[in-house]
């Protein structure tokens, strides 16, 4: 007899960090069918010859997608406490406006789950509610976290002959330096969020042939983010206080540009730990077993 396949967890997590789950163990379910939807704006021009045209400008915008969410608990004390969760949870997004994710398995949309709710069922003899909610997508694909960590080097694993490595960089590197590489497995180039760890001054690293550089100094219990999904560059101190260091970069380079796709060398001194997690975006939820 063939197993049926297990459906991913579905889950929303608010900007605070509060989630809830809408499908797996607590006795909810959501349609997942409409999360599957997307659209391309576009401009379209014809033809000098009048005969056919072409289209430019492709970008999605944020979009409103209606989910029907189906809530039950073991008792009435239950229920109402699920259903009173699922509002605190999504409203404090919207009075913060600070959007939350919703998963689906390790998938990722960011968004407002809820700017319109409307029950279209209340059956409190059997402890069970439909909602209709409004989710506000307001970064219109679907996100999986790719990441890579850069430790700090032993003294073995750093380059000490001041040779040219065959990167195609116009520089000859010196002593200290060691390599590693990072792997974009998507189809399209992934922006990046790069998170450096103290104690260093003015980080440096070389990554798919783009110079990050910021001119900074992280104490030990510091951390400096360079997010490319949201051109933000700021640093985290040990009570997670945020500080914004986005003048502080070198602006020779374009610190924000996007990892390629295939394998990609990233070359620094070793001297600080570094993460690299790339976000695979895409316009449909990913299909998977």
């Amino acid at each position: 007899m063939p197993i049926a396949p297990q459906l991913p967890q579905i889950k929303y997590v608010n900007h605070n960090g509060d989630s809830i789950i809408l499908m797996g163990d607590n006795l909810t379910y959501i349609d997942v069918d409409p999360l599957r939807s997307f659209e391309w704006s576009y401009v379209l021009s014809n033809s000098v010859s009048g005969m056919g045209g072409r289209a430019t400008s492709f970008s999605r915008r944020p979009r409103v997608i209606p989910l029907e969410i189906r809530m039950r608990g073991f008792n009435r004390a239950q229920a109402i406490a699920q259903f009173n969760r699922l509002q605190a949870i999504t409203e404090t997004d919207c009075i913060a406006e600070e959007p939350g994710r919703l998963y689906v398995g390790n998938q990722y949309l960011v968004c407002y789950l809820a700017v319109a709710s409307s029950v279209t069922s209340a059956l409190m003899v059997t402890n069970f509610v439909i909602r209709e909610v409004q989710c506000l997508v307001t970064e219109p694909y679907w996100c999986t976290e790719d990441t890579t960590v850069f430790n700090i080097a032993s003294h073995d694993e750093l380059d000490t002959t001041g040779k040219k490595y065959n990167f195609k960089y116009p520089y000859r590197y010196g002593s200290g330096y060691t390599t590693g590489e990072i792997v974009n497995a998507h189809y399209a180039p992934c922006p990046a969020v790069i998170t450096i760890y103290g104690p260093c001054e003015n980080p440096t690293a070389i990554i798919a042939g783009t110079t990050i550089n910021v001119d900074v100094q992280l104490t030990s219990s510091d951390r400096l983010v360079i997010d490319q999904t949201s051109h933000q560059i700021y640093t985290l101190n040990v009570y997670g206080q945020k500080t914004n260091v986005f003048n502080a970069r070198n602006k020779q380079y374009d610190i924000f540009r996007k990892i390629p796709v295939g394998r990609s060398n990233v070359l620094y001194d070793g001297s600080f730990k570094m993460v690299v997690t790339l976000i695979r975006q895409r316009s449909e939820l990913e299909w998977t077993v």
